[in-house]
């Protein structure tokens, strides 16, 4: 194989060796093609964008592929580590979904437990209206025959 002879091309490399589109890989880094194409493919690049594509790729930092990357020197290591690494991510999501699963059941329930309580306590206080207005209109009928009778006296 020729040797890789700028760090873009080596990123390229990289690429494809784990099935990555470029597409992709300028999305997740926020880069522009244009950079990695024609002129821009030869230029150098800039140190804040090496740190961008370490912290998206952090394969790229362990030792043997850095030195890999920036000078060209050794092999790309793609071996079981990083595989190793992303199971216990893979396995570290999985739990974390499933609490997270477990979390959104219980505050669910509780939802539920209050919606519940919510509407019992409604229905409590639509009794207690319908009971107060009965009260209120039994009230007015007592009233109006206290005036008529008071009137009756009077005359």
């Amino acid at each position: 194989m020729d040797k890789i002879q700028t760090i873009k091309e080596r990123i390229f490399f990289f690429l494809e060796k784990r099935g990555i589109k470029k597409e992709t890989f300028y999305k997740e880094t926020g880069m522009s093609s244009s950079n990695f194409k024609g002129a821009g493919l030869k230029s150098d690049l800039g140190v804040d964008k090496l740190a961008k594509i370490l912290n998206v790729y952090p394969e790229l930092k362990e030792n043997e592929n850095l030195i890999w990357l920036i000078t060209g020197n050794g092999l790309l290591s793609l071996n079981s580590d990083s595989k190793k690494g992303q199971q216990e991510l893979n396995l570290h999501n999985e739990e974390s979904t499933e609490k997270l699963g477990d979390l959104l059941a219980n505050l669910f329930a509780q939802y539920n437990t209050q919606d519940k309580g919510i509407l019992f306590i409604q229905s409590q206080i639509s009794r207690i209206e319908k009971k107060y207005d009965e009260a209120i209109l039994q009230q007015n009928k007592y009233l109006e025959e206290i005036l008529s009778l008071t009137k009756a006296v009077v005359k």
